[in-house]
This record gives structure tokens, C-alpha cells and sequence, in this order.
């Protein structure tokens, strides 16, 4: 299982945001390539189009221009990109890694970025705390509105690192989801406590408590009953104090059940991530 774990982990791929700017985000490139520790390098590049097309000299709103124009300086903006994408590849093979890249069209750099955490599923990410020129020995807060905004909002299963001029400045370390921390909890819970294999502790647990507590409705009518029709001592008020006894012991931990329980409906009302882009 561990060996199993760390083979998972060491494939794992981290995914590097650059610019458009290649020397100004060579620095956080080479931070990532030195630090990699055998994992896979991809390229990550949000691509924002012009808002304005260039025609005779002046500027149009992309909204208003022709089409066909609109058409064909996308296509370059493409062609140009790609090459930008290439120069950085070139940077990861001269250090001998063979990476990949990802490029996603959006208006919002941090909002794209976002997006593609979302869609890949990324557990590693690396991207800049602030351009190279705001670094300093004593720097340890994020400047960058775009890194604040990706720390605040990307998902809590997400490792980010940011740097600044090949430094690290600060790491938001990744933490378990809540949900499948429960769902561990419970599992050892019923390996420990209940004799029964279920393919869904969660639901088994939840269930349990249900008859449980129907169970215990029961018992109390039958007590009531059986005090009503029967005196002190006879066979039925024993039977019946029988039945509480054995309950007791089927249920040994019915105080911790009903806190899990709790626990769980409380953490299904919780956001564990917040997948809806403000």
C-alpha cells in the first residue's frame, strides 16, 4: 500500500503558470524544474484575448469589428502563443525535462486558472507571488492580486507554491477533503465496534441509528405495557428487562454513533470546495 501511495505521488504531474513574458517568468520555471523531485512538469498558460483588433492604424472592439478580421488575428494571437509555449519547453528540455504544456482561453487570468485546477484535477501548482522586481530578503506576503485571489479560491486539495525571482515565498499546503476524512473515521469505526461488512459505512451507520432509535421506541411501549398488565416479578417484567439488557450490549457505543452522525450531516451542510467562480 505505501509503495503503492509513493509511486502515485512521484507521477504526480505539477503544472507551472507562466505568461506571456518569457524572461520575466523564466525564474519561477527553473524554481519548479530544481524542486520537481521526479514529478512531471506541464506548462500552464491562460490565454486572454485582445479585447481590440488592430485595423489601419487604429484599434477596434473585437465586438464590432469584422468577423472576418476578428477571425484572422486570432489565429496569429494562437500562432503566437504556441511559439511563447514552445520557448518555455525549450527551457524544461535544456535542464533534461521532457514537459508538457496546457494553454485555456479566458478573459480572467486567476479565473482560468481556476478553471483548469477544476477540469485536471491538480494536487501541485507553482506560480508567481509577485513580479521579480517586487522581491526583497525580508518578502513573506503574497503581492500579486491574481496569487491572493488563486490562494483564497482554489480548491483545498491543491498544494500551491509561490515564488518570486526563483524563491519560494509562500505555500498553501494542500489539505485532506473533509468528506473522505469522515468516511475513513467511520470505516475505522466499524471495523472496531460493529460485527456487519457494508459497502458504505456511512450509510451503515446512519441506518443502524435509525433502528436504533425505533428499537428503543419499542422497548418503551412493550416497558409501559408490561407494567400495566403485569405485577412486580413475574416472567414478563423480566423478559423484558432481558430485552433492555441485550440491547445494551448490541449498542455499546450508541453515544459516540449519534456524535458521528451529527458530525456528518453537520459536514454535508459545510462547502467543501467552492466550485462556482465569483
Amino acid at each position: 500500500m505505501e509503495e503503492t501511495v509513493s509511486s502515485r505521488i512521484l507521477e504526480e504531474k505539477i503544472y507551472v503558470a507562466v505568461g506571456r513574458n518569457v524572461w520575466k517568468n523564466t525564474s519561477n520555471l527553473l524554481w519548479a524544474l530544481q524542486n520537481s523531485e521526479g514529478n512531471k512538469i506541464c506548462i500552464l498558460h491562460i490565454h486572454q484575448p485582445s479585447p481590440t483588433i488592430p485595423v489601419l492604424g487604429t484599434k477596434f472592439e473585437a465586438s464590432t469589428a469584422d468577423e472576418e478580421l476578428v477571425r484572422a488575428y486570432r489565429g496569429k494571437e494562437t500562432l503566437k502563443t504556441d511559439k511563447i509555449l514552445q520557448e518555455y519547453l525549450s527551457i524544461c528540455l535544456k535542464k533534461g525535462v521532457h514537459a508538457e504544456k496546457l494553454c485555456f482561453e479566458m478573459d480572467s487570468i486567476e479565473k482560468g486558472i481556476l478553471e483548469m485546477i477544476h477540469q485536471h484535477r491538480i494536487r501541485k501548482f507553482v506560480m508567481g507571488a509577485a513580479a521579480d522586481k517586487h522581491y526583497s530578503m525580508k518578502m513573506e506576503d503574497l503581492k500579486s492580486k491574481k496569487a491572493n485571489f488563486v490562494c483564497q479560491q482554489a480548491p483545498a486539495t491543491c498544494q500551491i507554491q509561490f515564488t518570486c525571482k526563483g524563491n519560494l515565498i509562500h505555500t498553501r499546503e494542500a489539505r485532506m477533503d473533509e468528506v473522505r476524512a469522515l468516511s475513513a473515521l467511520l470505516s475505522e469505526f466499524q471495523r472496531l465496534v460493529l460485527p456487519q461488512t457494508s459497502t458504505d459505512p456511512l450509510q451503515e451507520v446512519v441506518s443502524l441509528n435509525g433502528e436504533n432509535e425505533r428499537g428503543s421506541s419499542l422497548d418503551t411501549s412493550s416497558c409501559q405495557s408490561a407494567n400495566t398488565l403485569s405485577q412486580p416479578g413475574t416472567s414478563l417484567s423480566l423478559a423484558q428487562e432481558e430485552q433492555n439488557d441485550s440491547s445494551s450490549h448490541v449498542f455499546p457505543c450508541s453515544g459516540m454513533m449519534n456524535l458521528l452522525i451529527n458530525s456528518t450531516k453537520l459536514w454535508q451542510k459545510l462547502p467543501i470546495q467552492n466550485n462556482e467562480l465569483k
